[in-house]
């Protein structure tokens, strides 16, 4: 490891600190109007890599620091969106820089959303507020998908849970070439089935919802969303893949993909099955984390769609899965409460076999207005969409309690089986209007919602109370036949009163129905059979729920700031009535207003944003919550709800800033959030010796959030070498209320996490990644009842792939997890490495890859959480060490070559068309 090291270390020098010089200038339009964003790079004369590239700033200037790789000359480029490409020879100077004075660009003839290009792109592009990055210019392994090559950009990051942001922002949608991927807004499919070297462009901008992008609007929503360009010649591409994999303890997996896209079309076929954890894809080297338990599972999906964004359009696609899983957990739990603390360990087990059949069709209509020279349109669209899942499931757990002085208390044991099937089907249908100027418009939805459930099951549990003497037994079957419905009428218009000055009123009703038919028959030991009915746990039951809000909001927006100011007035009613029971019937009616503002800063070029938000939120009380009946269908857990509460009011206040320095290659990115809560429904729990919980609820004030984040990327590019290097510090403060036993009290929790990550590749050969992070959490209690706590997680996850005899390959991912306070019965610490050998066969069609699973046997499915009530510390069942042997073959033409041909340098990517190029002057 420390020869590696050595070696990385000796690399990374050589490339940083070869001889370069500085190339400077001003880019100017035909006016001497300094432009801002422009695109300038340099290519190698000999084969038109890119050797260095960089973004003007608001003078106009840049500066760009370029090692010739001692070429005598280099083709100079600039490019920028409504401007002919500027394209120059240049002679590498015998100084350390180079002044190009100023360039000037001349309009184009027509005013293009494309520029063409000859040669090879740039690594990334800003376009105002888009970033684009080349995909070829980011080496990626022969079997690796759309997500590995993501993970590779500058600025984009997954964490654990797998989410994503770009430069510290959250991602909302991912897209297919501007549509969505089987029907998905998150593009799962897209990014776990779609090959890294079918991908062209991955392009991220502020996300925007359908009704933003067909009137033009800007968007509000602080998040990104990411567009992935598939590679195409005239606009065609057809390709697909068949991989399979077979292992230790007979581990397993196969997938087959293929697609087709032609003029604005996509098609698209996938199947697969594993057992190894994953839901859908295929992968030759599994991430450094797995899920819990043990998953097979097995899938197939159909996709087609046509159109873009701002055409007609149609997408529909089905899906089916299946899976079942396995799972088991240890669990020891250290409870204090006020004159009780007590220790429980539990052990459970659990198997669920489910399958799923899902569809959606997505119909777009556009329509013109009849004046070609008017921007008025109309959009009308109907989205449909249907689920059915069924079940069948088992689980059973042991739970032991002892006292703090190592008395037995109780002993709880329960295990179910249940089988159930849900069925639901969703339309929406809405009309776009554009009016007026252009900047006026109406927006109208209704929705339609309606799902059933039917579930039978069968639960047995007993408790031994031994301060009792005695053992409460609860065996039952239960049926139940649930359904609901929701219709929702949306509807609001933008009307422009004068410059720059707009009223939005907007109007929303709602009428929601459930009926809940659920029988519950307990064991009669005469009739050896379940025939007395348990009139406390059963329901037949409706419950309806209209709710109108009508609210007005105005906007008004100066220069580059918005400010905006809403009020809107809500009237829900309920209405609650239950056959069995008439304890439970109840009607509530709720009025109240709430308010919003915003204050927004943006820059012309979409380079800077700075907003200000507040907001309320109403959270109501739910029919159990208001209902003054015990519900006892678990007999450690009895709940009793409270008709006198009130909803709960959130004042949510929330800062945001985003500054892109693409002069320097640097992006800043912070937020901040504070929530004040009044009237907040909380659980009001009473636990008596025998351990029996007794809930109902309550309105507390007190209760309040701080939490934020800071952020700084810096990436550095050159012909050989793409550095990327982050930092990033979150805090986060919380004042949660809570009553235990009578007592109310306040805990303080307070979470400090600093991370930091570096991604480095070198000429094609060397690719690696390595991110940190540490976590401290304090919480502090205002009652002498409860022990204060404080502990702190460390994690560190490194990336590496080494790329030699031109078709061969090695990649690690090493993870390291270290938690300062654990259970004895648990591990403080965890590695997890994953590592693959493979080679690249007949001309890169297929790949050969021996895959090892946790090679060295130490991950563990360790977890901690902590409450105001309880630290816990679990265990639960993961994926075992496996060792694999897979097998790829990929087959397609895309833009008239093997889809397989990768160029053999970095900065690549052919030419086409797209922003970011120029043309070789003569």
């Amino acid at each position: 490891m420390r020869h590696l090291l050595l070696v990385i270390f000796l690399v990374s020098s050589s490339a940083l600190f070869a001889q370069r010089f500085t190339l400077e200038g001003h880019v100017k339009d035909e006016g001497a109007v300094a432009l801002e964003g422009a695109t300038v790079y340099v290519q190698s004369l000999k084969d038109s890599i890119t050797m260095a590239y960089g973004i003007t700033n608001k003078a106009g200037e840049f500066s760009i620091n370029i090692n010739s790789e001692g070429e005598p000359k280099l083709l100079f480029n600039v490019a920028y969106l409504g401007y002919k490409p500027y394209a120059k020879d240049i002679a590498v100077p015998a100084e350390n820089k180079f002044d190009m004075g100023t360039v000037t660009l001349a309009d184009q003839i027509e005013e293009l959303n494309v520029v063409s290009i000859i040669g090879k792109a740039p690594p990334i592009v800003i376009k105002k507020d888009t970033i684009e990055y080349n995909a070829d210019s980011f080496k990626t392994l022969a079997n690796d998908r759309a997500e590995d090559l993501l993970k590779k950009l500058p600025g984009v990051e997954f964490d654990i849970d797998g989410n994503i942001t770009v430069n510290g922002v959250a991602v909302e949608a991912i897209n297919v070439d501007g549509m969505a991927f089987f029907g998905e807004k998150m593009g799962d499919i897209a990014l776990k089935n779609l090959p890294s070297n079918v991908i062209s462009k991955v392009q991220v901008t502020d996300y925007k919802t359908n009704l933003q992008k067909f009137t033009g609007e800007e968007s509000d929503s602080g998040t990104k969303e990411i567009n992935i360009k598939i590679k195409k010649g005239k606009n065609k591409a057809f390709f697909g893949d068949i991989n399979g994999g077979y292992g230790t303890d007979d581990k397993y997996q196969g997938n087959a993909n293929l697609f087709q896209m032609i003029d604005g079309k996509q098609i698209g076929f996938i199947s697969g099955t594993n057992n190894i954890n994953m839901r859908r894809g295929f992968t030759s080297l599994p991430d450094a984390r797995s899920s819990n338990g043990y998953v097979e599972s097995d899938f197939i999906g159909a996709n087609y769609s046509k159109g873009k964004w701002n055409e007609t359009r149609v997408n529909g696609n089905y899906k089916y899965s299946a899976s079942n899983e396995d799972n088991s957990s240890f669990r020891y739990r250290d409870n204090f409460l006020p004159n009780l603390n007590y220790t429980t360990t539990t052990e459970s087990n659990s198997s669920t076999d489910s399958d799923n059949h899902s569809g959606d069709l997505d119909l777009k209509f556009i329509i013109p207005s009849k004046n070609k020279s008017s921007n008025n349109k109309i959009q009308i669209s109907n989205e449909l969409k249907f689920n059915r899942d069924t079940s069948d499931s088992f689980s059973e757990s042991t739970t032991e309690s002892i006292s703090k002085e190592g008395e037995d208390i109780s002993d709880y044991n329960a295990n179910s089986e249940s089988n159930s099937v849900g069925n639901s089907i969703d339309n929406s249908i809405g009309a776009i209007v554009r009016t007026g100027s252009g900047r006026d418009f109406f927006n109208f939805k209704l929705s339609t919602n309606f799902s059933g459930t039917e579930t039978d099951s069968k639960n047995y549990s007993e408790n031994v109370l031994y301060q009792r003497n005695t053992t409460q037994i609860q065996d039952q079957i239960r049926t139940t036949d649930n359904t609901t419905s929701n219709i929702n009428l949306n509807g609001y218009w933008f009307k422009e009163l004068f410059t720059n000055f707009r009223i939005i009123p907007k109007y929303n009703a709602t009428i929601y129905h459930n009926k809940n038919e659920k029988k519950v028959f307990d064991y009669n030991e005469t009739d050896a059979d379940y025939t007395d009915f348990n009139t406390l746990q059963s329901f037949d039951s409706k419950y309806v729920t209209t709710t109108l809000k009508p609210a007005l909001r105005f906007r008004y927006e100066w220069k580059d700031i918005r400010f905006e100011v809403e009020g809107a007035y809500t009237n829900t009613f309920r209405k609650y009535t239950d056959i069995l029971i008439a304890e439970r019937n109840f009607n509530a009616d709720f009025n109240y207003f709430t308010y919003s503002s915003r204050i927004r800063y943006r820059d012309q070029n979409g380079y800077k944003n700075i907003s200000l938000d507040y907001n309320q939120n109403v959270d109501l009380p739910s029919a159990n919550q208001l209902q003054p009946v015990e519900n006892v269908s678990n007999q450690t857990h009895i709940y009793t709800g409270n008709p006198d509460l009130e909803p709960g009011l959130s004042h949510n206040l929330r800062f945001q800033y985003q500054n892109n320095l693409a002069f320097n290659n640097i992006t800043i990115n912070g937020e901040a959030k504070a929530v004040f809560t009044e009237d907040k429904i909380i659980n009001s729990t009473i636990t008596d010796d025998d351990l029996i919980k007794y809930t109902t609820y309550d309105n507390m004030n007190g209760d309040y959030s701080l939490n934020g984040n800071a952020s700084i990327s810096k990436s550095y590019f050159s012909q050989n070498t793409n550095i990327n290097m982050n930092a990033k510090f979150a805090a986060a403060y919380n004042n949660n209320i809570s009553v235990q036993n009578g007592v109310k009290f306040s805990g303080k929790n307070t979470v400090y996490t600093p991370s930091v990550g570096f991604k480095y590749s070198y000429n094609n050969k060397l690719d690696f990644g390595v991110n940190y992070s540490y976590s401290t959490n304090e919480t502090r209690y205002d009652t002498g009842d409860f022990n204060d706590n404080k502990y702190f997680v460390q994690n560190i996850k490194f990336d590496s792939s080494i790329f030699f005899l031109k078709n061969a390959f090695f990649s690690n991912k090493i993870a390291y997890t270290y938690n300062s306070r654990v259970g004895d019965d648990f591990d403080g610490d965890a590695v997890f490495w994953n590592a693959g050998l493979g080679v690249q066969l007949w001309n890169n069609k297929g790949t050969l890859t021996l895959v090892g699973y946790d090679i060295l046997g130490k991950n563990n499915g360790y977890r901690r959480s902590v409450t105001e009530t309880y630290i816990q510390d679990i265990e639960n069942k993961i994926l075992e060490q496996y060792f694999m042997v897979t097998f790829s073959f990929k087959f397609g033409k895309i833009a008239g070559q093997n889809m397989n041909v990768r160029p053999d340098r970095q900065g690549g990517g052919g030419g086409g068309r797209g922003q970011g190029g120029g043309r070789r002057g003569r």
